[in-house]
């Protein structure tokens, strides 16, 4: 037989539920309730913003960071443009942004690739960099990462282990060099300094330049690499620009009024303005010429193909270009942050956008995908380069005896 509950007990418990009844409403109630359709009002960006971050700040019971939160709703905003060339850069992210405009980054200066067989090779050393300094040489295979056998890790694997020691002041990589000596490197991160443009003589006098990229001092180099070759004894040129990001129009220019004769270089146009055209001088390089272009030539790259190909100054021999036709600018923000952000739309000295459209080779000669591969990683011999080949075929033939 179950025990009857006092009545002053039943009374006593009623009250403690009623109590925590109205907390509970109390509670809930201190909450804004949703407006319905009818009485949302319309008001700036900026309120919705602070109005969300008050909402953040007195009702989010987990730990956030106001900072943190900023940089996430900028990124939002500049993503939302839906504009592929413009994004935010942190005040964390500020330094190295500005080192890779000017082709330069903290690091040890190797460029890596996986290997079928087992362990990471090396495909390239930057000359100016700790792993230079220390003798590391191109070619050679990395086979451990300060202690840790990699001969079975994935390239990401590899790079997040590299990467965990550089951020830890000091790696050590264990490798067997290309004549089969093994030894070990402890390399201490330091600044590397990436070199835009390369240069030589190919067969039958053709000089052969390869530009990186068009940051800075690019343009300065392309036009000393021109000069140095026809000095050699070059009578005709290949420009490389495949996989090239592009850069800065001042580089791009600079190397463009030094090449074309007198004439329209560029032109663009602003939010709302009228177009601005830029000029080259009458001075000029007349010579047989030929562009190397992939789908990897972005920006500045393809337009200094366009611009050759549109003068009649040069045939383009590859693949069709990314098709870029947006200009940015870097715009900083008072806490040190910044965002890069498109500002003008630009045309090609005949007045064509390669928006959405690119540039189509005058050649066009697919790599496969093993041989784009070897490419990107400076590994495909010239003797395999079908494109490379083909554009030195072409200007042995043009080249005046």
């Amino acid at each position: 037989m179950k025990e009857k509950v006092p009545v002053w007990a039943a009374i006593l418990i009623a009250l403690c539920l009623t109590a925590a009844a109205v907390v509970a409403i109390r509670t809930v109630s201190s909450i804004p309730s949703l407006k319905p359709p009818e009485e949302v009002k319309e008001y700036s960006a900026s309120d919705k913003l602070n109005e969300a971050l008050n909402v953040i700040e007195k009702y989010f019971v987990g730990d956030w960071e106001e900072d943190k939160a900023a940089d996430g709703a900028v990124a939002g905003v500049v993503e939302s443009l839906g504009d592929r060339w413009s994004y935010y850069i942190s005040a964390d992210e500020m330094q190295a942004y500005l080192n890779d405009s000017e082709n330069k980054y903290d690091g040890i200066g190797i460029v890596i690739r996986k290997r079928e067989e087992g362990g990471i090779l090396i495909s390239s050393v930057y000359g100016v960099s700790p792993a230079a300094d220390a003798g590391v040489q191109p070619q050679s295979v990395i086979y451990a990462v300060d202690g840790t056998d990699i001969t079975d890790y994935t390239l990401e694997e590899a790079k997040t282990l590299i990467a965990e020691g550089i951020a830890r002041g000091r790696v050590e990589l264990t490798v067997t060099e290309p004549d089969g000596t093994e030894r070990i490197f402890s390399l201490v991160p330091g600044k590397v300094e990436v070199i835009p443009v390369e240069y030589s003589m190919l067969e039958d006098g053709i000089g052969y330049i390869r530009i990186e990229n068009f940051k800075a001092r690019s343009g300065n180099l392309a036009i000393e690499a021109v000069e140095k070759l026809r000095a050699d004894g070059a009578k005709a040129l290949i420009f490389d620009v495949r996989n090239d990001p592009g850069g800065n129009l001042n580089e791009l220019l600079k190397i463009l009024d030094y090449l074309l004769p007198e004439g329209t270089l560029f032109i663009s146009q602003s939010k709302g303005g009228e177009q601005v055209r830029q000029y080259s001088k009458p001075d000029c390089v007349e010579m047989p010429m030929a562009v190397l272009i992939n789908s990897e030539s972005y920006s500045a790259a393809e337009f200094f193909s366009a611009a050759l190909s549109e003068y009649g100054w040069a045939t383009l021999v590859g693949e069709k270009t990314t098709g870029k036709g947006y200009a940015q600018t870097t715009i900083g923000l008072s806490d040190g942050s910044a965002i890069h952000i498109s500002i003008e739309e630009y045309f090609t000295p005949n007045g064509v956008s390669l928006a959405g459209t690119g540039v189509t080779p005058d050649i066009e000669i697919p790599l496969t995908d093993e041989e784009f591969e070897l490419l990107y990683y400076d590994l495909l011999p010239p003797e395999d380069d079908a494109q490379l080949k083909a554009a030195a075929l072409l200007l042995a033939g043009e080249i005046t005896p």
